[in-house]
């Protein structure tokens, strides 16, 4: 096999212990802070049906390394079509202590939401994925104010949308900002600041700006293989 861009970083991910750590701390830290979150906003008196948790899913709770190996193995890069060649397989596999910190939420009370840059013609297989792992994942339907499963171009309003307007969306569908976000990628926290089309030194100061929210309310997860942090390397 030829040297492929993301040998090394697909051999870290998938053969590196740190990577399983990394995971099982993120997930730990998520619940502590969920729990004090819940906490918080019952002694504020806020209502039980505004508790919810918005979680990327790719490389966050779902690991798709598998179709990394595969393009290395067959010389190829990244593409639509291949891409949705491997979410219709149903094949990724669940990120280590993912499962068990999804049912965590729902069991202290909150709604789980999960965001995906997958493509709506993906939606089914996407679920049945999640499903076939353990995630609770009740309503994958396409009605945005009753569906936990919000994908790439969901109609929203009649307009196409993407992450920044599914957040948007979802503070006015629950009055309330979410609770914890989970995500391997900057932009899965906040669109704008951290696209990919921003450079890399400004997104990096962005980092430091957030700093009190990475561990509180922004749970972010090792992804060396792809996303805004590469593209914007320019």
């Amino acid at each position: 096999m030829l040297y492929h861009n993301d040998l090394d970083a697909v051999v870290y991910y998938q053969g590196a212990a740190e990577v399983s750590a990394l995971y099982y701390q993120a997930f730990a830290l998520a619940q502590m802070r969920l729990v004090a979150e819940v906490a918080r906003r019952h002694a504020a008196g806020q209502p039980e049906n505004s508790l919810y948790v918005i979680s990327d899913c790719d490389e966050t709770l779902l690991d798709n390394s598998d179709y990394n190996s595969w393009l290395m193995e067959t010389g190829r890069d990244y593409h639509h079509s291949t891409w949705s060649q491997w979410c219709q397989a149903r094949k990724a596999r669940a990120t280590p202590g993912a499962v068990d910190f999804c049912k965590f939420v729902v069991e202290h009370g909150a709604s789980l939401i999960y965001v995906s840059s997958r493509f709506e013609a993906d939606r089914e297989a996407t679920a049945d994925n999640l499903r076939a792992l353990g995630f609770p994942l009740v309503r994958a339907g396409l009605d945005p104010d009753d569906t936990q499963l919000f994908l790439t171009n969901m109609l929203l309003d009649g307009q196409k949308s993407r992450k920044k307007q599914q957040f948007a969306h979802l503070l006015k569908r629950f009055g309330a900002s979410p609770m914890l976000l989970l995500g391997d990628n900057l932009s899965d926290h906040e669109a704008d600041r951290y696209d990919y089309k921003v450079e890399a030194s400004k997104r990096k100061a962005a980092a430091d700006q957030d700093a009190r929210r990475w561990g509180d309310d922004w749970i972010v997860f090792p992804n060396p293989i792809y996303g805004s942090w590469r593209q914007a390397l320019k």
